[in-house]
């Protein structure tokens, strides 16, 4: 009996210190972790502590989450309150190990504001915009790793410009749509950065976070929007609730109008590990593909 004790402990000692290895490069969302592992050599580990489909806006960490962001040698996050039940938890790990916000690396005039010094969150759509918070990443990171700034900046170099040649391909493609086709309604507020980069007007059902509630009133004035601009699609995400969209649906249906729910949207997380979607880029070519289908 002793024996078997002694073994269960040995064990469950062996699991903690498993569950609580250290981390080295921690990241909050899909979207960061994918931008530091375009830049960083496959050498350094990089690990996303939301996983795809994960809503970044209502996300409260758990006692395992702040164990890997206390043994995280770097923490990366988007900023602008995209976490925003971790603010105080960033803060805090701030004060003991670099953590760096994507955000960092624009200038007040870049964001889109939406309140008194509220900012929305969603920066990486517009690609242009993000290949600067690439290139404010890479300096970072360059610092924190001297060793390898050589293939820091170089990588950085190359996916900041690879970020933007899509910006301009998907820019070209849309040349072949009249301006007053260029719109579209999503679940939330999640597009703003993408409608002003490629002038599309975009309305979301809720507001620029998820948590923000919707009414009566909010689904009437899209439903409106979407017969006014003759809408054939409206989009949910992949990682908010469908059913604002489908209330939506048949809001429109009892004003006589018809619309169908496109596939589901890339927006706060990025797809599946192994998936094109699990990239940025990936993602980013997987909605415009749906957008300019809704759109002809």
């Amino acid at each position: 009996m002793k024996r078997l004790i002694v073994f269960l402990l040995v064990t469950i000692l062996f699991t903690s210190c498993q569950e609580e290895a250290p981390v080295e490069v921690l990241a909050t969302t899909s979207v960061v972790a994918d931008a530091a592992r375009q830049i960083l050599p496959e050498e350094i580990t990089i690990t996303a502590l939301m996983q795809s489909n994960i809503d970044p806006h209502s996300y409260k960490p758990v006692e395992s989450d702040v164990a890997k962001l206390n043994s995280a040698k770097i923490v990366l996050h988007n900023g602008l309150h995209l976490e925003g039940k971790m603010t105080d938890i960033l803060e805090k790990v701030g004060r003991d190990k670099p953590v760096y916000a994507m955000s960092s690396a624009l200038k007040h005039n870049d964001l889109i504001e939406v309140g008194p010094n509220v900012h929305d969150p969603h920066i990486w759509f517009d690609l242009n915009l993000w290949g600067r918070c690439v290139e404010g990443l890479g300096g970072f990171l360059a610092l924190q790793y001297p060793d390898y700034k050589d293939v820091i900046v170089a990588n950085t170099e190359r996916y900041a410009a690879e970020l933007r040649g899509v910006h301009s391909d998907f820019a070209a493609e849309l040349m072949a749509l009249s301006d007053s086709n260029r719109a579209m309604v999503t679940a939330h507020d999640a597009f703003s950065y993408f409608g002003r980069a490629f002038a599309i007007e975009v309305m979301g059902l809720q507001g620029v976070s998820t948590a923000a509630e919707f009414g009566v009133n909010d689904i009437r004035s899209t439903a409106e929007f979407i017969i006014e601009r003759e809408l054939t699609t409206v989009f949910t995400e992949t990682s908010v609730n469908a059913k604002s969209i489908e209330a939506l649906k048949e809001a429109v249906e009892q004003k006589g109008g018809a619309v169908r729910l496109g596939k589901p949207l890339f927006s706060d997380a990025l797809g599946e590990k192994g998936s094109p979607e699990a990239t940025l880029i990936g993602a980013f070519k997987y909605n415009t593909t749906q957008i300019l289908n809704s759109l002809k």
